[in-house]
């Protein structure tokens, strides 16, 4: 591939943004032409959600978490072997059964570097190989078609496969230019890595008068973790206002991101923009704050007995020891999602069997998220710094998930329908904008 050789702390995060990606898509052959990739997205997935843990002796426990990255009871084992050979875990065994793992999983830079450099090391292939190298010049900027081609060195097959490979996850997209008319290939975590480039978005679409475009963003950047109807990323589009309408397509691009809560009242999106002061080897920490702000969310807008009314409170009670909020009835199935995250754990009430509380794990890397998710909720500012018992192994197997925002790309399968000069308003202004960016 033309000596185009990634740093391994860059191939570690491509190989888990893909495995992000590509978790709920059916891949089909293509899942043969990806296996070494996704094995170690399992892997350093698996390993940073369990990392702080030191022993889990409950296997059950590590199924669960372990199915949250789609890593089903069958793939575990492998996941497991390669944290084994990168010396991150001891498996202890009676017979062939597991039934105790002890963690000594390093921080964020190491985790990639180091699964860098095992899949280096593994028999992968050219495809692989080159869907990393892809995926990750997509990060840095939009590219056309023949730059990219030329740039790697691919064949035409090679090529094909890997678009393929990155069209089915929607790591890949792609526009055609109006200045150019060339095809120009981009991907959704160029937004998200560098959301600086956002600012140069809002300020084009001040410039061309594309005011309603322009509003649908800023409603989303002044309220973090903005409640989604239903049907907006269920393609169903009739008595949409414009403004929605407008954020689906701004989700579909990955401008705005948009994690699910699934939980009391069933399924829920909630809208973020990327923000500046996360270095991306610790985007992990931004899906917490996130999937932490997001709960909060549901429980401010779609509280069943009663609502949050004081989003802040609530965090800074996790911030100040003993880092736990409730009791609360609806705490058990609310937060249950942020368990399987190595967030925090599920507690109950010693006098009343019906309520309970949440605490947080207080690890730095838990911490820095809370103080993120406070962050995110601070009005239009940019940031500037960034072993169970029984009883709470029940509490583990409440229903209750949290998907991030790469999983949900693959799921939006159709454009919104919007007014034909709307229409018009975005693909141009965000077409115009990438074409400005990569110096077109």
């Amino acid at each position: 591939m033309n000596g185009n050789k990634l740093q391994p702390l860059k191939v570690g995060l491509r190989a888990q943004d893909i495995q992000t990606s590509v978790q709920d898509v059916d891949l089909g052959p293509l899942n043969a032409e990806t296996k070494n990739i996704r094995l170690i997205g399992m892997a350093e997935r698996l390993a940073i959600h369990i990392r702080g843990a030191d022993v889990i002796d409950d296997y059950k426990k590590l199924e669960y978490i372990a199915s949250q990255f789609g890593i089903d009871s069958l793939i575990l084992p492998g996941a497991l072997k390669v944290l084994e050979e990168l010396g991150w875990v001891r498996v202890n065994k009676k017979g062939s059964a597991i039934y105790k793992l002890e963690e000594s999983v390093p921080y964020f830079s190491d985790i990639y570097s180091a699964a860098g450099e095992y899949f280096y090391n593994s028999d992968h292939s050219e495809i692989e190989e080159a869907t990393i190298v892809v995926c990750d010049s997509l990060a840095l900027s939009p590219t056309t078609d023949e730059e990219i081609k030329k740039k790697l060195g691919l064949d035409d097959r090679t090529y094909k496969i890997v678009l393929d490979i990155g069209k089915s996850g929607k790591f890949i997209e792609h526009y055609e230019s109006r200045i150019t008319k060339e095809n120009v290939l981009y991907s959704p975590l160029y937004w998200i890595e560098n959301p600086d480039k956002l600012e140069h978005m809002y300020a084009l679409l001040k410039k061309f008068g594309a005011n309603e475009v322009y509003n649908a963003l800023k409603k989303i950047r002044d309220y973090q973790g903005f409640p989604l109807t239903d049907n907006l990323l269920r393609g169903i589009y009739n008595n949409l206002p414009e403004d929605m309408k407008i954020i689906a397509e701004a989700i579909r691009r990955g401008i705005i991101l948009a994690p699910e809560v699934d939980s009391l009242k069933g399924k829920k999106n909630f809208a973020f923009t990327p923000h500046i002061g996360i270095p991306i080897e610790e985007k992990v920490v931004l899906e917490k704050a996130m999937s932490i702000l997001a709960c909060i969310r549901y429980g401010e807008h779609f509280g069943l007995i009663t609502r949050i009314r004081y989003p802040e409170a609530i965090l800074d009670r996790l911030l100040s020891p003993p880092y736990r909020i409730g009791p609360h009835t609806e705490i058990r199935r609310q937060y249950a999602v942020l368990v399987g995250r190595g967030v925090g754990k599920i507690l109950q009430e010693r006098l009343t069997k019906d309520r309970y509380y949440f605490e947080l794990i207080p690890t730095e890397e838990n911490k820095k998220a809370v103080k993120l998710a406070k962050d995110l909720l601070k009005v239009g500012e940019l940031l500037e710094d960034r072993g169970l018992s029984e009883q709470l192994q029940r509490t583990l197997f409440c229903p209750g998930s949290y998907q991030e925002a790469m999983r949900m790309l693959p799921k939006i399968k159709e454009r919104a329908y919007i007014s034909a000069q709307t229409q018009e308003e975005i693909l141009n202004v965000l077409n115009d904008t990438m074409d400005g960016l990569r110096g077109a």
